[in-house]
């Protein structure tokens, strides 16, 4: 049976389009690196203006795609959640004939962004490779990259990208150097002591390749991920192998608390009301020990993903039998928008033990947050309070009050509340 004139040209239409014919010399060749922890999977659409066909489907968090082969053409190029027909991104791109690109997504819930990798460059002479950067982890704050023989100690070197922010590709574009073995540390920009990742041991660099470092967030919103991508290769993954921890201590006054999570010292003999800084900890299930009032206690084992950040609470108070211990998980990313704040409440009155609420200038913000547990962050728009209050979620009580608290945009906060209903403390902590 013959096929009609009409068939043959929708068929036609289907093969330049989608390659359903067979890879064409002129075919473009597209692919989807998805580093959205919110948007764990995605798909990618083609609008030529005649037809919008979903090319891309299901690519999810952390995964490179295999590359798609699409007719050379100027499309609408639109990215949706898998199998969700609203658009959280659309652009017009001309896709030209016998090329490559990675799109790299990536962004919180609102915030989705894309950034896109060109792999038709020109190679390097021998021994050499070319690099460039991607920071598609907004979270993190702008960071130095450093690429360096793995023996080399941080402070005898120089970042090879510097100040390169969230969702952009580092302005001085490939940079060039010797081919070889490189370890990959990124770091706060400016501090060579805020280490956001560190790949340990070296990742080869061969003679005349070309490779993107793609930074990716993670949950806790300040270490970050990489992902080093060949031109037209596939991807090796540098995870971070570390949480960031604090710790917290609801304890009697006069009393004094050391903590030591894995062998990195969170407090040493702090005293009642203390939260401690943040301190790089080796994701896993390290041991915890320890000492109250000279006294060594009983050991525990936490559990720590890669990633997140933590507090651990310890409480010991009238409240409270014996000394227990609670592993908080800290939602540490930004606010969706630089004129928003965060804050949690965290309760610690071990010598109160009923839930505590919080308002921020009168709206409720928490509610009814048990001893030894902390409240979701939530947004608040930025500024100096006029009210944060605390009370007692049982008697209705108003425990504390600050009228002076300045929430900065972009801030991470918790609200730390400590002692009695006769003597309460409230101590408000930057996470970030």
């Amino acid at each position: 049976m013959s096929i009609t004139t009409r068939h043959a040209a929708a068929l036609l239409l289907a093969c330049i389009f989608l390659n359903g014919c067979g890879k064409s010399s002129s075919d473009t060749q597209i692919r989807v690196l998805n580093t959205s922890i919110d948007y764990s999977s995605v798909d990618l659409y083609l609008d030529n203006g005649t037809t919008n066909t979903r090319v891309i489907t299901g690519a999810t968090d952390g995964t490179l795609t295999s590359y798609t082969s699409v007719g050379a053409n100027s499309y609408t190029v639109e990215f949706t959640r898998n199998g969700v027909s609203s658009s959280l991104k659309s652009t017009s791109e001309k896709l030209t004939s016998n090329t490559h690109r990675t799109y790299v997504a990536y962004g919180n819930t609102g915030q989705f962004g894309t950034l896109e990798i060109l792999e038709d460059q020109d190679k390097p002479d021998s021994s050499y490779t070319k690099v460039q950067l991607l920071d598609a982890a907004p979270d993190a704050g702008s960071v130095d990259v450093y690429l360096t023989d793995p023996s080399v100690e941080l402070s005898n070197s120089s970042p090879t990208f510097s100040g390169v922010a969230g969702g952009s590709i580092d302005a001085s574009g490939f940079v060039t150097i010797s081919s070889g073995s490189y370890r990959i540390r990124v770091t706060a920009a400016g501090s060579q002591t805020d280490i956001r990742l560190d790949s340990v041991t070296g990742i080869t660099f061969s003679s005349e390749e070309i490779l993107s470092i793609v930074i990716s967030g993670t949950n806790g919103g300040v270490l970050v991920n990489a992902s080093v991508i060949p031109q037209q290769g596939v991807q090796t993954v540098v995870n971070t192998t570390y949480a960031r921890v604090r710790a917290a201590a609801g304890i009697p006054a006069g009393s004094n608390l050391s903590a030591n999570l894995g062998g990195t010292k969170l407090l040493s003999d702090a005293s009642a009301n203390t939260v401690s800084q943040y301190a790089l900890v080796t994701a896993g299930t390290p041991t915890l020990n320890l000492t109250l009032n000279g006294t060594a206690l009983a050991a525990a084992t936490e559990t720590l993903t890669a990633g997140d950040d933590y507090t651990v609470l310890v409480l010991n108070g009238a409240a409270v039998s014996g000394t227990t211990t609670t592993l908080i998980t800290d939602d540490n990313r930004l606010p969706s928008t630089s004129t928003y704040a965060k804050i949690k409440l965290v309760n610690a009155m071990s010598e109160l033990g009923d839930p505590l609420s919080m308002n921020v200038n009168y709206t409720p913000e928490a509610s009814a947050i048990a001893l030894g547990d902390a409240s979701s962050s939530t947004e608040v728009t930025a500024g100096t309070y006029t009210e944060i209050d605390t009370d007692d979620a049982t008697t209705s009580t108003t425990l504390y009050t600050n009228t002076t608290a300045t929430l900065t945009g972009s801030g991470v906060y918790s609200l730390f509340m400590f002692g009695s209903a006769a003597s309460t403390i409230g101590a408000l902590r930057v996470n970030r």
